[in-house]
């Protein structure tokens, strides 16, 4: 059973959208984009568009009732991959046990903390669309299953020698 969507979602996308656009200036700060005659990678243009998309398409996708769903995965998803990759990345260079001051100050730790809620936003746009949720589906429980899900399949992958 379904009810119709009720008042606005203007805030939660603001909110994204603005969390979304600190996500894309941290990945140009760790990331820079190959401005002309500048020595970055090529690489570096993956991030940035990634980035892009989350301060544009992804607000557009969860704006609409017709594709609400698509935005929400690709919301979703991202956080849990980005935050699989970054903390891999953040903690690959440590040698050594580390001391609670590298974790918080030289690891992707609050840049992490700074994408769940992302995840948490989401979540209220599902329940503006489904305001009695989806069954078993796209609650915390299943987000967080998927976060080992992926993370499991990273680490096996980096096991494996890739």
């Amino acid at each position: 059973m379904t009810t119709e969507p009720k008042g606005s979602i203007r805030g939660e996308l603001a909110s994204l959208v603005l969390l979304s656009i600190g996500g894309l200036l941290m990945h140009w700060r760790y990331h820079p984009i190959p401005l002309p005659g500048a020595p970055a990678s090529q690489a570096n243009i993956v991030p940035f568009l990634l980035g892009l998309a989350g301060v544009i398409g992804v607000p557009l996708l969860l704006s609409r009732e017709k594709t609400w769903l698509t935005g929400y995965l690709i919301n979703g998803f991202a956080v849990i991959t980005g935050t699989v990759m970054m903390g891999y990345l953040g903690i690959s260079g440590w040698s050594g046990l580390p001391g609670i001051d590298t974790v918080i100050f030289d690891s992707m730790l609050p840049v992490i903390l700074l994408s769940i809620p992302k995840l948490i936003i989401g979540q209220k746009i599902l329940h503006h669309y489904r305001p009695l949720g989806m069954g078993r589906m796209f609650t915390p429980l299943w987000w967080t299953r998927h976060f080992f899900y992926v993370s499991a399949v990273f680490t096996t992958g980096k096991l494996l020698g890739g």
